[in-house]
Parts: structure tokens; C-alpha cells; sequence
């Protein structure tokens, strides 16, 4: 973690995609998040310090149910929790269906990576 930390001080743009399991993030993404909770120092911390610039995120789920509005109450809680650590979530994606059709084949997803504004 030491290493992502300083990256993190450099950054202006991080991307977090994770499956979704059993209705949430797997347990390596949410290990991943834990630790960043404790370096960041949210605002109710007596340690807290405001940044001059918030780090823009990306969250990235992929599910293998075709509903995209089956884990959305979770993916908003997800984007409220980055929030509150201090990061600017610029854009949810959520990919569907990846029992049957994995990401990277699915025309859609490839459409709007295509189409993104990557100058952020």
C-alpha cells in the first residue's frame, strides 16, 4: 500500500473497476478502499487536511446480471463513500451480463470507452 499511497499523492485521475459478488465489491476492493480510508483522513478526522485538488474517479462494477439497476442502492453507496474521502467521482459505469458475455466483447462498453473524454 505504501507504493499506491504515493502514487496517489501524483495522481489526478484514478480508475477503480471491480466485480460485483454477491451484491457488493470483492473483498480485494474493498481491503483496497479500508486502507485508503485510513491514510486519506476524511473530514471528521482531527487530522483532516482539505486539498487544493480532489483526485477525479472512475468506478468501474461488472455484473453478471443483465439488470443494471439490480445493485444500483450499493453502487450509490459505493460513489457517497468516495465522496466523503475527499474524491471527485466523475463517472459510474457498469457493465452487465458478463456470464454470458464478457466485457471486453461487449459492443456497448467498447462504444462508450471509445467515445469517453479522457482529457478530464
Amino acid at each position: 500500500m505504501q507504493k499506491l499511497y504515493k502514487e496517489l499523492e501524483t495522481t489526478d485521475t484514478l480508475i477503480l473497476g471491480t466485480p460485483i459478488y454477491m451484491g457488493q465489491m470483492t473483498a480485494q476492493a474493498k481491503t483496497f478502499i479500508d486502507r485508503l480510508f485510513a491514510h486519506i483522513s476524511p473530514r471528521f478526522s482531527p487530522h483532516y487536511k482539505e486539498k487544493e485538488k480532489k483526485i477525479k474517479l472512475i468506478l468501474v462494477f461488472t455484473q453478471g446480471n443483465p439488470d443494471k439497476s439490480k445493485f444500483q442502492v450499493y453502487i450509490e453507496y459505493t460513489k457517497q463513500m468516495f465522496q466523503l474521502l475527499e474524491f471527485d467521482v466523475i463517472e459510474t459505469i457498469i457493465v452487465t451480463g458478463t456470464r454470458t458475455t464478457a466485457a471486453s466483447e461487449q459492443e456497448e462498453l467498447q462504444n462508450y470507452l471509445d467515445n469517453m473524454d479522457l482529457s478530464l
